[in-house]
């Protein structure tokens, strides 16, 4: 008996392989509701919601084909340096090294999801190259290696059914592969909301539910509008988000009263950002997003740092009204954010905060998400 995925297979035999693929995949700025996103969590929470906006600090990967003696395997990762190369037959049970871990198992399952496919590429007297790149600086909070794998599985998505759109449906799969997969390699649960950034992109409300998700997309108007009131920052600090959630999650699991509590009110925050923002009243999304940092800071002392709270208390004393680290916090990225849009005032305190040793990063916001090109002779 044929499964789905070998009917797609069967059905796009006639595709030529591609010589050449290219896949880009945004990373997002959660404006709030982060954590929420982590099964079990929203199923005791009464279907909360995240907000976030995807944007062009991107991942991106690219397999090709090079010219070799016999069919093999090349995994890179140009901004960490590293490579990796083996022969196909490897393939099913190689250990990978941390910084390729990721790509390597991504492929893994494709080949076995697909071994009429692997055995054809395998017998091309080539070297399959995976190779990625990102724009995100590492441990910064921007779900920088949930969009990497977003980015690596639409590729392979490619590689494996030529010719196969990338439809909602399509999506929604490469997420549940990405969500699994990942897991197995930071070792705690994961959220979702940073694969629904890289898949989708744009600025979506994500509604967490029973057996399926809500994924609504704001209107241009208000994602221009509140990209013009926000500023990204790069603190220099990276750090693990898995395991900051992973102490967050625990908490909350045992019942500790405290945190459940914390988690209610970042889920009323997130519904009062949303009205705001679907009403256009700035003043009341800046509001919000004060009441969703103030809420979540008191997590933990490692939440935020020092530095940062210097730096959003230079950024308020210029006339921002709001700040929130990205991701779990401990230092990475973070935003501010300003009632109305003011050319002025961005600049004086991008000038202030570079000052204290804040990267700033400009960014665009991007609407359509996960992006794959493919090349044919």
């Amino acid at each position: 008996m044929k499964t789905p995925h070998a009917d797609r297979m069967t059905a796009q035999t006639s595709t030529p392989t591609p010589t050449k693929i290219h896949s880009r995949a945004p990373t997002r700025i959660d404006l709030a509701g982060g954590t929420l996103d982590i099964w079990p969590i929203h199923l005791l929470l009464g279907e909360p919601s995240t907000l976030n906006l995807g944007i062009d600090l991107c991942a991106e990967t690219e397999i090709s084909w090079s010219a070799g003696t016999q069919a093999g395997i090349r995994l890179c990762t140009e901004d960490q340096g590293a490579i990796l190369e083996f022969p196909w037959n490897d393939l099913a049970t190689r250990d990978f090294p941390p910084n390729l871990e990721l790509h390597g198992k991504f492929l893994r399952h494709f080949a076995r999801l697909h071994p009429t496919r692997t055995a054809e590429l395998a017998t091309r007297p080539a070297v399959l190259e995976l190779k990625t790149r990102a724009r995100s600086p590492a441990g910064a909070g921007l779900g920088g290696s949930s969009t990497l794998s977003i980015s690596i599985l639409g590729a392979l998505h490619e590689l494996y059914l030529p010719g196969s759109p990338l439809d909602a449906d399509a999506r929604s799969r490469l997420i549940d592969i990405a969500r699994d997969i990942e897991t197995t390699v930071i070792k705690v649960p994961a959220g979702l909301q940073d694969y629904h950034g890289a898949a989708f992109g744009g600025l979506q409300l994500l509604t967490w539910g029973v057996a399926s998700h809500k994924r609504q997309t704001l209107p241009q108007d208000v994602l221009q509008a509140l990209t013009g009131r926000l500023l990204l920052f790069y603190s220099g600090q990276s750090r693990n988000s898995g395991i900051n959630n992973w102490v967050l999650f625990k908490a909350f699991i045992d019942g500790n009263a405290a945190v459940r509590e914390q988690f209610q009110g970042i889920a009323g925050a997130t519904e009062k950002l949303h009205a705001a923002l679907v009403k256009k009243d700035w003043k009341q999304a800046g509001a919000a997003i004060a009441e969703e940092w103030t809420i979540r800071r008191k997590f933990a002392s490692g939440i935020s740092t020092p530095e940062i709270d210097h730096a959003f208390e230079n950024a308020f004393s210029l006339g921002a009204t709001a700040g929130k680290i990205c991701g779990a916090g401990g230092g990475g990225c973070f935003f501010v954010w300003m009632d109305q849009e003011d050319s002025a005032m961005r600049a004086r305190i991008v000038e202030r905060l570079q000052g204290l040793g804040m990267k700033h990063l400009p960014f665009v916001p991007v609407e359509g998400g996960l992006e794959v090109r493919a090349s044919r002779d």
